[in-house]
């Protein structure tokens, strides 16, 4: 059965009550309600995002939520993902990176890139045969294409050529906003769901080019997809539990345990039984998340300490120094003569 990260069913959720959409009608959607949503190692069944994005469409009279929501996507939304995308070499590149690892966020539809010598198709494999049924999921992700598209190409105002859907042609108000996103090359009843962007655009060097960031975040999600694939590892599932605690302050055991749906004895058991210490699996998830906010050159040191946890920049340089070997400093200065 194909499933979502409830971190992308999430996502969806927001965007729909940003848009007005009662957040409780749509958390009863939810095997396990709002709760589950909390919970980094659950799966929700992907046919729930077309629940969801259908039932907010009612409730709020907004046909068209499902590409107002898609709109929103940034790379930020997809965490490890969405960095990689953001740092990735060219547009083909960046594609190329969410293809492998999209089991990450979500099997709805799979996603492949046709290239030639005049045009580059973007097409979905959906899960779902029901067009009409699943119209605002596809709407969402290929939105999300054309939003992320142009934030990744920063001079592109509407870099898409055409897009094609399954689905009939939906009602005005949506018609509208397709050419406020696509333009007005937009055609109903085909047989694939399907973006066509120029194909120049996609060798076209992006601006926020970061080689170095690419190889470690994939090194990293290679890691987290072979764990899915296997069935997650305790010891991802911390990580990842950490992750989602980590920038909304300091994490503890009780709270992590609570995201993965356990008490905090069962997870202390687990883990000793697994020879795993909850400290050094902080200190791990610390040292990925510093790795990945040191490429950033606009955040300050201190704003990372924040970030990480550390009530003070002494105490995260300390930190830094013996994960790393040199100073925050030291360690961004090697970064720039690297070019990363």
């Amino acid at each position: 059965m194909p499933t979502v990260s409830t971190a992308y069913l999430a996502n969806l959720i927001n965007g729909c009550v940003a848009l007005g959409a009662p957040p409780d009608n749509l958390h009863a959607l939810v095997p396990g309600g709002q709760d589950a949503l909390f919970q980094p190692d659950r799966r929700i069944p992907a046919e729930v995002t077309a629940q969801v994005l259908n039932a907010a469409a009612e409730l709020t009279g907004i046909d068209s939520i499902g590409l107002r929501v898609g709109m929103q996507f940034r790379p930020a939304t997809f965490l490890d993902i969405g960095y990689a995308l953001a740092a990735a070499s060219t547009i083909r590149e960046a594609l190329e990176i969410n293809m492998r690892y999209q089991p990450l966020t979500q099997e709805a539809a799979r996603t492949r890139l046709e290239v030639d010598r005049k045009e580059a198709r973007i097409l979905l494999d959906p899960a779902f045969a029901d067009a009409e049924d699943f119209r605002r999921v596809t709407e969402a992700i290929l939105a999300g294409y054309a939003s992320i598209g142009r934030w990744l190409l920063w001079d592109q105002v509407r870099p898409v050529a055409a897009v094609q859907f399954r689905h009939s042609r939906p009602s005005e108000e949506t018609c509208r906003f397709y050419a406020s996103i696509f333009g007005d090359t937009v055609s109903f009843d085909g047989p694939v769901d399907m973006m066509v962007i120029d194909a120049t655009l996609v060798s076209r060097p992006l601006p926020n080019s970061n080689p170095a960031l690419v190889q470690l975040l994939t090194g990293r999600l290679n890691a987290r997809l072979a764990a899915y694939q296997a069935g997650s590892s305790l010891r991802m599932l911390v990580i990842s539990g950490l992750h989602r605690q980590i920038r909304q302050g300091k994490p503890n055991l009780d709270e992590t345990a609570r995201l993965l749906g356990m008490s905090g004895r069962t997870l202390r058991r687990r883990l000793q039984a697994e020879e795993l210490s909850y400290s050094e699996l902080l200190v791990a998830t610390r040292k990925e998340a510093a790795e990945v906010y040191m490429h950033e050159d606009k955040m300050t040191l201190a704003e990372i300490a924040g970030l990480l946890g550390y009530g003070d920049q002494t105490a995260f340089m300390r930190a830094f120094r013996g994960w790393f070997g040199m100073s925050p400093g030291a360690y961004r200065d090697k970064l720039k003569r690297a070019g990363g």
